[in-house]
């Protein structure tokens, strides 16, 4: 009981931030299987939908020593900002982790979150470097450059790193690292990475509280929208082939009309692994998705942004869910096509 009551000391935080589909669950995971045998780390995840995919595939993955909590419904620097406190709280209490992690949602602006994490954390958690991560077929569109919470995802980084090296051409990487030397206040390292690989000792690079968000209006939405309100109606049984279904709009950030959906199965039912993924890589309208599935002989995780999917195996086994971002997608048309995926075999 001593131990327990005793003070908590200083604990090593940093931020992982990155626009959609830049890859930060695959990092976070790979710093976690990088963690120091016996160490205890926490992972606080941020999701903007109400289906929680990443806290389950980070969990999932884990090695022992490992505790992920997730804050959902929101953005945890505007919409979920209320419920941050309670969740560093209990985190904090509970796992008494030697290091924190937290994964901001692709939507987020990290600004206002460092603010509350150095003035309302001060001797709780030692902020250490953020570091923003960068897909190369983001930072080649021009009006991706101009995204208020892209410029400032990257302005308040002080490691900044861009993924997936392997898809990008050599005059795209020449270019963002002149970019990148010119950004203001300078950055502590610029790098490149495949996979989401990135090295530990980043973590323990200095933050500086010196960064200031470009756009700080991009950070404030004293009124948000409730994101991923239930359909009328209300959720659909878990336990037959109609899945709970909730639906959000303007979940795509500043100025955008897209659209956001997620779907929870129950875990007995089955997928057809051939026609699932054919219907998540060829619905065009679709720019975003993170999904875990059962089908006939594993368990998989699906990711896809842009155009780009990636399949691997999973351990996660409490139910098969879904998250989608799609522009302009006739939504009751696609869950049809996505319960038409169940084995008809795995319907009780």
């Amino acid at each position: 009981m001593h131990a327990y009551n005793s003070p908590m000391p200083s604990v090593p935080t940093n931020l992982i931030t990155g626009f959609l589909g830049v890859g930060k669950t695959t990092a976070v995971i790979d710093l976690l299987r990088q963690k120091p045998a016996g160490s205890k780390w926490a992972v606080l995840v941020n999701e903007y939908g109400a289906v929680s995919i990443d806290d389950a595939l980070i969990e999932s993955s884990a090695p022992e020593g490992v505790t992920v909590k997730e804050v959902g419904g929101g953005c945890v620097c505007c919409a979920a900002a209320p419920f941050l406190p309670v969740a560093i709280h209990f985190l904090l209490l509970e796992a008494r982790p030697e290091r924190l992690i937290i994964e901001t949602t692709g939507l987020g602006h990290p600004a206002r979150l460092l603010d509350s994490l150095r003035m309302s954390y001060h001797g709780r958690l030692d902020v250490r470097a953020t570091i923003g991560i960068v897909d190369p077929s983001d930072f080649a569109k021009p009006e991706m450059r101009e995204n208020p919470i892209f410029v400032d995802q990257i302005q308040m980084s002080d490691v900044l790193v861009m993924n997936k090296l392997d898809t990008a051409p050599a005059e795209l990487v020449r270019d963002f690292q002149t970019w990148a030397n010119g950004l203001y206040p300078p950055k502590l390292l610029i790098a490149g990475t495949t996979h989401g690989r990135l090295d530990p000792e980043w973590l323990d690079l200095s933050s500086s509280d010196e960064r200031r968000p470009l756009f700080p209006q991009g950070r404030e939405e004293p009124n948000p929208p409730a994101p991923f309100p239930k359909r009328e109606g209300g959720e659909r049984a878990i336990d037959t082939l109609a899945p709970p279904s909730l639906l959000g709009k303007g979940a795509g950030g500043l100025g955008s009309s897209r659209a956001a959906c997620g779907w929870v199965f129950p875990p007995s039912q089955t997928f057809d692994e051939g026609k699932l993924l054919a219907l998540l890589a060829n619905t065009k309208q679709i720019t975003r998705l993170k999904g875990v599935f059962r089908v006939e002989d594993e368990w998989i995780s699906v990711n896809r942004a842009g155009t780009a999917v990636s399949v691997a195996p999973t351990a996660y086994r409490r139910d098969s869910r879904v998250e989608v971002f799609a522009d302009a997608l006739d939504w009751d048309a696609f869950e049809r096509a996505l319960m038409a995926c169940v084995l008809p075999s795995s319907i009780g």
